[in-house]
This record gives C-alpha cells, sequence and structure tokens, in this order.
C-alpha cells in the first residue's frame, strides 16, 4: 500500500492537484497579490522596457481617486514612476526627477499640484521587484501572467461545464433510448466529429464576434462532441445491468432511470473526460489568443502575451517567450497529470 502510496502516477496526480489548487487560489486572489494591481495590469513605464528579471527599482506611486476590486483591480488613476533620485517639485505640478537611464525628464500631473515638497513625495516611494521582468511597455510581467491564469482557468471552467452538460444529455438520451434517436444523434455527432476543432472554434468566434463570452461559449460548443460519445458507450453498457432491468421492471419513468441510476454509474469516466477537457479548453483558448481571435489586449492571457513577446527570443532575450509558454505547459501538463491519476484510481476499483 505504501508504494501505491508513492508510484509515479500518485506523485503525479499529487503534484497536478497542488498546481491546479495553487492556480485556482492566486486567479481568485489575483489583485491582493500581484505586484501591479492597477485594472488588467496594465501601468506602463518605457523606462523599464523589456527589463530582465529579478531587477529592483525604486518606484514613486501615485495613486488618484477609484475603487479597489477584487475582480478588476484598481478602477481610479494610478500611475507608478520609476527614478533614481527626486531632484525638483514646481507648484504645477511639474516633477522633475532622474530617470533610471540617467537622463532628467519631466512628469506633468495634476494630482502631483497637492504635495508641496519633495519629502512628501518621497514619503509614497516604495521599492519593487520585476520577478519576471517587464514587457516592451514596461508592464510587470509576473502582475500579467497571473491575471493570465484566471482567464485560461475561467475559459477551461465555462467551456468544460457547457460541454459537459450538453454531451450528458445527449450521450445518455441517445444511449439509453436507442433506435432512430441513436442513430440520428450519432450521424449529427459523427458530422461534426469530422472538422478539426480549432476551425469549428474559428468558425463560431468570426461569426458571433471577437468577445471573451463568444471564446468561451465556441470552446464549450466543441468539446461536447466527446462527452456525448463517452456518455452514450457508458450508457449503453449500464442500462444492462441489472439494477437498471428492475428498475424498468417496477415501473419506473426513464428519466428516474437516467438521472437516478445509469448517470451516478457512470460519474468516474465522466471526471475523466472533465479533467481531460480542461486541458483541451486552456490549449485552444490559448492558441486563440496566439493567432488573434482570441482575448483582445490589453487584457492579458498567455496565449496573447506569447504572440507579443515570442519574436524577442531571437534576440536574445529567450525568457520573454519562454515564461507565458512554461506556465501554459505547467497548467496543460497538471490536468493531463489529473486526469490520468483518476483514470488509474478508477480501474482499480
Amino acid at each position: 500500500m505504501l508504494r501505491r502510496y508513492w508510484d509515479l502516477s500518485s506523485f503525479t496526480g499529487k503534484f497536478g492537484f497542488i498546481v491546479i489548487a495553487m492556480s485556482i487560489l492566486c486567479a481568485l486572489f489575483a489583485y491582493v497579490i500581484i505586484p501591479d494591481y492597477s485594472s488588467n495590469a496594465n501601468n506602463q513605464n518605457p523606462e523599464l522596457s523589456l527589463l530582465p528579471p529579478l531587477s529592483k527599482i525604486t518606484m514613486l506611486e501615485i495613486k488618484g481617486k477609484g475603487r479597489f476590486s477584487l475582480l478588476r483591480g484598481f478602477r481610479g488613476h494610478y500611475k507608478t514612476i520609476p527614478f533614481d533620485e527626486l531632484l525638483k517639485l514646481s507648484p504645477d505640478g511639474t516633477l522633475q526627477y532622474t530617470s533610471i537611464g540617467g537622463q532628467v525628464k519631466i512628469y506633468q500631473d495634476d494630482l502631483l499640484s497637492k504635495y508641496q515638497s519633495i519629502e512628501d513625495l518621497t514619503a509614497l516611494t516604495k521599492t519593487k521587484y520585476y520577478w519576471f521582468g517587464a514587457d516592451r511597455y514596461g508592464r510587470d510581467m509576473l502582475s500579467r501572467l497571473i491575471l493570465g491564469i484566471r482567464i485560461s482557468l475561467l475559459a477551461g471552467f465555462i467551456a468544460v461545464f457547457i460541454a459537459t452538460v450538453i454531451g450528458v444529455i445527449v450521450g445518455l438520451f441517445s444511449g439509453y433510448f436507442g433506435g432512430w434517436i441513436d442513430g440520428i444523434t450519432m450521424f449529427f455527432i459523427n458530422s461534426l466529429w469530422a472538422f478539426p476543432t480549432i476551425l469549428f472554434v474559428f468558425a463560431i468566434v468570426m461569426a458571433f464576434g471577437r468577445s471573451l463570452s463568444v471564446i468561451f461559449i465556441a470552446v464549450g460548443c466543441t468539446l461536447w462532441i466527446d462527452v456525448a460519445r463517452l456518455v452514450r458507450g457508458q450508457t449503453l453498457k449500464v442500462k444492462e445491468e441489472v439494477f437498471v432491468r428492475a428498475a424498468k421492471s417496477y415501473g419506473a419513468s426513464a428519466p428516474r432511470i437516467i438521472f437516478r441510476h445509469i448517470l451516478p454509474n457512470i460519474l468516474g469516466p465522466l471526471m475523466v473526460m472533465t479533467a481531460a477537457n480542461f486541458a483541451i479548453a486552456i490549449l485552444i483558448e490559448a492558441g486563440l489568443s496566439y493567432l488573434g481571435f482570441g482575448v483582445s489586449p490589453p487584457i492579458p492571457s498567455l496565449g496573447n502575451m506569447l504572440n507579443e513577446n515570442y519574436g524577442f527570443a531571437l534576440s536574445g532575450m529567450v525568457f520573454m517567450a519562454v515564461i507565458p509558454a512554461l506556465f501554459i505547459m505547467l497548467l496543460v501538463l497538471s490536468f493531463n497529470f489529473l486526469s490520468q491519476s483518476m483514470r488509474d484510481v478508477i480501474e482499480e476499483q
């Protein structure tokens, strides 16, 4: 038993579960833990363009009136100024400082006029760590990656929910009733199954427009086919069991037999398929965003971050392209590990 507990399948399953749990927590409390809590982590500092990882910068943080939301971050005027030394503050709000590059620049902002001295501004300074560096617009990569994980998980959850609901209903009724209902259903499923998934998603997005809701629904409407095929096959098997025949002999209605007797007995394979579909949905969303058909900037997603930064890999800044790709790989791998571990547990029962 101890050997089974520590075998490779069990370890990979636990690894996948831990990574997924941590990703969900990061997604839920993203704006609490990320360094840049502006909306969409879109605070830009051109002076910090392509800043390498593990950099430490002294920042002047200025916030205007606004509200903080756990879902959308700080909604209001938010600006950070990287500097080496504050030199002068004029009454009209003009700030003179030494920039990171060593040049003196002038920054104009009405919000600065309420601060009477350099000392007042210095009290707002803090040291900021760019753990994963900054992109070409000077935005914090770590903050945008965590928000990108939120989009990927949200896409996976909504798409898998839609696919599971449609696939379970279609598969259960097709497998249980059989006959012409099953024939028509399988003809429709096989016809759709002949189309490549990514092209089917493209068609839906092009027809209804590019938005978050359309993307999630499009992915969900392509994944239900595999769910329906699985549920139909399991239903054909379970409906021949003795307890289903007994329920029929006692006069139980078809919906009662389907949802009270058959569905609970096929939940195991269905959960395995659900975990695998999460990985597929994340890959499809990332692929759409990478190709420009997915989430629109400045909303960060792992796919559009990879699209923005992959070119820098050829110029020696490999980390710009590798980091988003690693996050996508880690999420997909974790769901596949979890799916495989669940399959192994079901097969042992």
